[in-house]
C-alpha cells in the first residue's frame, strides 16, 4: 500500500485538510488504515477515492450491478434441472463478449462462433480439453446481434495463446475478455432470454460432466 503525508494527500484528493479530518472522524474503520510514521500521519493513496463523488458514484453502480448479479445467480442455482446451472458447475477459463463491426444476424453471429471454435478445436484439440458455451443477442443501441461466451481450456500453457488466436480470429470487431469468474453469474447474465435455436450453442471435445 502507497502512503501520502497529508500535505501531498490533499492535493491528490484535491480537497482540504479540515474535510480530510472531517472524514476520518466519521470513519474511524477507515482512520485505523492511516499510520504515523517519524511524527508524520501517513495515509493511504486508495483512500483519495472516497473524496471524489463521480468515482463513488460509479463504484455505487458496480457495486448494485453486482448485487442484481448475484441474486440472480442465487436464484438460478436454488433449480438445478436447468442448463445454466449445469453450466454453472463446470470449469471455465474465459468470458468473451464479440461486438461485431457489420451488422450480422443471428444466422452469420452462430456460423462465425461455430467457426472459430472449430479453428481453436482444429489447431489445439489434441492437447488440451476444450469446451464452449455462447448466446447471441440483439444491441440495444443499434440493429444486429452480438454474441457472448465462454471457453474452457484445460492446459494452462496454451490459454494465452488461444486467447491471441479468437482475438486475431474476430480482428475486425471490438473483442473484449477477461478470467472468468463464477461469482459474477456471468452464465445467467447470457441466458436471461432464454435459450432457442441460434440463440445458444455448447460444443466440446470433453463430456459435459467432466
Amino acid at each position: 500500500m502507497i502512503y501520502e503525508a497529508i500535505n501531498q494527500f490533499v492535493k491528490t484528493a484535491k480537497t482540504s485538510r479540515s474535510s480530510v479530518y472531517r472524514f476520518y472522524k466519521k470513519n474511524d474503520g477507515l482512520w485505523e488504515e492511516t499510520k504515523m510514521k517519524s511524527n508524520k500521519r501517513l495515509i493511504p493513496t486508495t483512500h483519495a477515492k472516497y473524496f471524489d463523488n463521480e468515482l463513488l458514484f460509479d463504484e455505487l453502480q458496480t457495486a448494485t450491478l453486482e448485487n442484481k448479479s448475484l441474486k440472480r445467480l442465487i436464484d438460478c442455482l436454488a433449480d438445478n434441472d436447468t442448463i445454466p446451472a449445469t453450466f454453472w458447475n463446470l470449469n471455465w477459463s474465459f468470458f468473451f463478449t464479440i461486438a461485431y463491426r457489420t451488422e450480422r444476424n443471428k444466422k452469420s453471429c452462430f456460423r462465425l462462433m461455430t467457426a472459430m471454435f472449430e479453428e481453436v478445436d482444429t489447431k489445439y484439440g489434441d492437447s488440451t480439453d476444450l469446451r464452449i458455451f455462447f448466446t447471441t443477442e440483439p444491441f440495444t443501441n443499434r440493429k444486429g446481434y452480438h454474441n457472448h461466451f465462454v471457453i474452457y481450456v484445460e492446459n494452462k500453457q496454451l490459454q494465452s495463446q488461444i486467447v491471441q488466436d479468437i482475438e486475431k480470429f474476430f480482428e475486425f470487431d471490438r473483442v473484449d475478455f477477461s478470467v472468468y469468474d463464477r461469482y459474477k453469474a456471468g452464465l445467467f447474465y447470457m441466458s436471461k432470454n432464454g435459450l432457442e435455436n441460434e440463440d445458444w450453442y455448447y460444443d466440446s471435445n470433453i463430456d459435459i460432466k467432466a
